[in-house]
């Protein structure tokens, strides 16, 4: 199955971005991280493709531009595909190192000359939640050769478009789930006392393919088992975290199963701490705070007596935003932002227990009103292997 993307969607995360960028008065917005470059232009690039960096120039007006290596642009005229991108003006570098200088003009001058932009305002990966895709050196140079420029900080213009998903996004951000949870459920039927955490995740990893995940995605986090020779014996719990992705987006949940009968203790921990993640789920609507939903899961951690809670400092997060990776916001005590319709989030307060992590985590859209479950609600049941 696929979900086409609508044909609007890149033309609205540019809009979105004009808006912000008009708000903060910037006259361009340069992109070098390649999520983010790919979320604009559509090109997605390979997470380790670091030395050939893909960039995307956004003026406040008139074409934008990208550049990028002559890849792309091969394998399209090789294999009659078109160019994997929407954008028109294309710079496009021959390959990595394509000079003998210690730093390389990788093109960005160029563009905003042609636009008359280099005395302007321009936004770019300075601060928090935001990462420079060109070396240092590389970006020194470039403000060396517009003195007259002023840089300023690009994320809020990056997350205001990024954090609140569009509903073709939050249908991606659905779908994964149903991926994600359908291949859980199927090699949790399949697992047996005596197998290791990389077994279970070479099983879950080949029904993610059979169901329709991305083919880059990953194998969940699993862990649990205290057996001879790191297996899985009777009373461990297994504990999955992750998920795939589909069309770049991703999943991020938990679920936990135990290897014969829990015990009273087990089954206490796993239930009353997917109560406390649902009552988190109940406070999340627009206009509420991440430190809001932090203060209120750890008061209510704080009420069973004899538990450690994770979040023993205010960085300590219980939840963050899911889209294209793991986003912000981030649930703490340090995150101001406020809870706005499009968000999606997953929720995690978390217990540190005697089998490991006690980890509740959903996928949560936010809507006009309050919100909706992405991935189903299952995780409060205790899965039991026999």
């Amino acid at each position: 199955m696929t979900l086409p993307m609508p044909v609007d969607e890149h033309a609205n995360r540019v809009a979105k971005a004009r808006s912000l960028m008009a708000k903060a008065n910037v006259d361009a917005l340069i992109v070098t991280d390649p999520v983010t470059y790919g979320y604009f232009t559509g090109n997605r690039v390979p997470a380790w493709m670091k030395a050939r960096p893909s960039i995307f120039i956004l003026p406040a007006s008139g074409e934008p531009a990208l550049i990028t290596w002559s890849g792309p642009q091969m394998f399209a005229r090789l294999y009659n595909k078109p160019f994997p991108s929407w954008v028109q003006d294309k710079v496009i570098y021959p390959d990595v190192p394509f000079t003998r200088e210690p730093r390389t003009d990788w093109g960005i001058h160029g563009v905003l000359a042609d636009r008359g932009l280099t005395n302007g305002r321009l936004a770019i990966e300075m601060g928090r939640n935001t990462w420079l895709g060109i070396p240092l050196n590389d970006f020194t140079l470039l403000r060396e050769q517009a003195p007259q420029a002023e840089f300023v900080d690009s994320s809020e213009i990056v997350w205001g478009c990024r954090m609140i998903k569009s509903e073709w996004e939050v249908a991606c951000l659905e779908h994964v789930c149903v991926i994600g949870q359908k291949a859980w459920y199927a090699v949790l039927e399949e697992v047996q006392v005596g197998m290791t955490p990389r077994e279970v995740q070479q099983r879950i990893l080949q029904r993610y393919l059979e169901f329709g995940a991305d083919i880059d995605s990953g194998p969940p986090m699993a862990m649990g088992a205290n057996g001879p020779s790191g297996t899985f014996q009777k009373g461990d719990i297994l504990y999955l975290d992750g998920g795939p992705a589909f069309q770049g987006y991703q999943m991020d949940i938990t679920r936990r199963a135990v290897f014969g009968t829990p015990s009273e203790r087990q089954r206490h921990e796993h239930e009353e701490m997917w109560d406390i993640m649902f009552e988190v789920i109940d406070r999340m609507k627009p206009g509420v705070s991440m430190t809001e939903l932090f203060e209120f899961s750890s008061k209510r951690m704080a009420q069973v007596k004899g538990w450690r809670d994770y979040a023993d400092h205010p960085a300590k997060r219980i939840g963050h935003g899911i889209g294209l990776e793991s986003e912000p916001p981030s649930m703490s005590a340090v995150d101001e932002t406020l809870l706005a319709e499009g968000m999606v989030l997953t929720p995690e307060p978390k217990l540190e227990s005697v089998d490991g992590l006690v980890n509740p985590e959903e996928q949560v859209a936010v809507t006009a009103t309050g919100c909706r479950l992405l991935s189903d609600d299952t995780g409060g049941r205790l899965i039991v292997i026999e």
